[in-house]
């Protein structure tokens, strides 16, 4: 996997030294030409990184060019050439980044409330849904993202996610009792979705080492990143069972304020104009990539399985007081009414017709 990152970032790390150097300045504006520097620390070939290369800065291109005076390029760094996947909040904050998109899921300290959809585990699984509901979710609760303007020196311009998590395991199981003693991998704040087997920590470079040496024998994970990091090979074909966890909203792209500040406001405008439209086009291609993967693993001699819904009751059994432990942690510790806005997305999920294996009680 190393490897793999390292080849999908050589083009960037050129450009990468010369940001390093003076990280202050990653803006530039010469007499009506913007140059802004955008990256992520995940690889091009994941979906949301893909979609702010091939969607989002040529779309904000061609828009600056035909609506104003000004021309626009971006000068783009992924697979960690410039930020890692744990440290692209700090390259946007300093300045490394103009333009950064990461997921919230590898700071659930910083950005502790946007995880929320990690608080409510089994929710709704379809990606064009929950983007929509949580989009306006912030809208009508901003403290929601309050932090990284007032601490972090950034701006939430648009969401993404990846798709519907899923359980990629190298042993059959039916009943939520057969995981028992069964050793699962997982990472940052959906660790805690593993009941009835062994949790075990991951990370995208390191998955396929740990299946393949029998540190986990299963992974908390999306279709189409299993079989892009060929996991279904360390688990020799296996099972993959579609769980319904949810789509999880856990991407952001954010713009640092400064960077903001000085450029023209009819780029502003076109940028978060353009960020809109990103958020809903990037979770339909995340989605799209969701039925591929499934696709890809079953041709490749996987089997694909439906979680039996006894299976995922017992399950959501054993979860059901960690949504109001979330909300009730985000709250002491950030001073944000969490449990109300838990609540509101709960209600909207349901509005919209899903229905929870149990009933949250958020306190």
């Amino acid at each position: 996997m190393k490897n793999i990152i390292l080849k999908l970032g050589v083009l960037g790390i050129t450009a990468a030294a010369l940001v390093v150097g003076n990280s202050a300045n990653a803006l530039s504006i010469k007499d009506n030409n913007i140059t802004l520097r955008m990256g992520s620390g995940h690889p091009p070939f994941i979906t949301y990184v893909k979609e702010m290369s091939k969607f989002f800065a040529p779309k904000v291109v061609a828009r600056v060019a035909k609506e104003t005076k000004y021309k626009i390029k971006f000068k783009e760094h992924y697979a960690g050439t410039v930020v890692k996947v744990f440290d692209t909040l700090e390259g946007v904050q300093d300045g490394r980044l103009d333009i950064g998109g990461w997921c919230v899921c590898f700071d659930d300290d910083k950005a502790m409330a946007l995880n929320l959809n990690y608080f409510i585990p089994f929710g709704e699984p379809d990606g064009n849904k929950t983007i929509k509901q949580f989009s306006r979710l912030v809208e009508k609760f901003p403290d929601i993202a309050k932090d990284l303007e007032g601490r972090y020196n950034q701006k939430l311009i648009g969401l993404s996610g990846f798709n519907n998590y899923g359980l990629l395991t190298a042993f059959n199981w039916d009943k939520f009792e057969d995981l028992k003693g069964h050793k699962i991998l997982a990472a940052g704040p959906n660790l805690p979705w593993v009941k009835g087997g062994i949790p075990v920590r991951t990370t995208i470079p390191t998955a396929a080492q740990q299946l393949q040496t029998g540190v986990g024998e299963g992974i908390v994970l999306f279709p189409d990143t299993d079989y892009k990091l060929k996991l279904h090979e360390a688990t020799k074909g296996g099972y993959y069972t579609i769980t319904d966890f949810g789509a999880v909203v856990q991407i952001a792209l954010t713009m640092n304020l400064k960077t903001r500040g000085k450029l023209p406001p009819e780029v502003v405008k076109i940028i978060d104009e353009v960020a809109k439209e990103f958020t809903t086009h990037s979770m339909a291609s995340g989605m799209k990539d969701h039925d591929w993967g499934i696709q890809k693993l079953k041709e490749a001699g996987v089997i694909i399985k439906t979680i039996d819904p006894a299976a995922k009751k017992a399950w959501a059994e054993e979860l059901k007081d960690w949504p109001n432990e979330r909300a009730q942690a985000v709250k002491k510790k950030k001073g944000i009414d969490m449990p109300t806005i838990m609540r509101a997305y709960i209600q909207m999920q349901k509005d919209d017709g899903h229905k929870f294996p149990v009933d949250y009680v958020i306190k």
